[in-house]
């Protein structure tokens, strides 16, 4: 039996919304009937302005804005929960056996600490920082 891939609801889009000029989250709402085949319909989350992507071009926007880190494994501080880090540190996740690049820090929704790290392997991924 073939594998069905997920499919994401939601989706961030480096472009802007057409209505607010934000970029933004936008919801998945389904396929364009009559259209070339991937063309989703998707709905802004700031302004709920429909529009019309081409999933195509988004996937070609992701690859090409990843960047792989070309540090070595001794180089890298080993990630812990425990840690701080800042924006630049090259990261080595032990469980994960992969190298990245830490691109952003944010909070939680909780009010905790998390960066966003950029990892050759499994691609971006937010890690707890600063656990108490």
């Amino acid at each position: 039996m073939p594998r069905r891939v997920k499919q994401t609801k939601y989706i961030t889009l480096a472009n802007m919304c057409e209505l607010c000029a934000n970029p933004t989250k936008f919801e998945l709402l389904g396929e364009a009937a009559g259209q070339e085949e991937g063309k989703r319909w998707a709905k802004c989350s700031k302004c709920h302005h429909t529009m019309m992507i081409d999933m195509l071009v988004v996937e070609g926007e992701k690859r090409s804005t990843r960047k792989e880190v070309t540090v070595a494994v001794e180089d890298c501080v080993p990630y812990s929960p425990r840690q701080i880090y800042t924006v630049g540190d090259a990261i080595y996740h032990k469980a994960w056996d992969d190298v990245g690049t830490v691109i952003s820090k944010e909070l939680t929704s909780k009010g905790g600490q998390a960066i966003v790290v950029s990892f050759n392997k499994v691609g971006e991924k937010r890690l707890i920082e600063n656990l108490v």
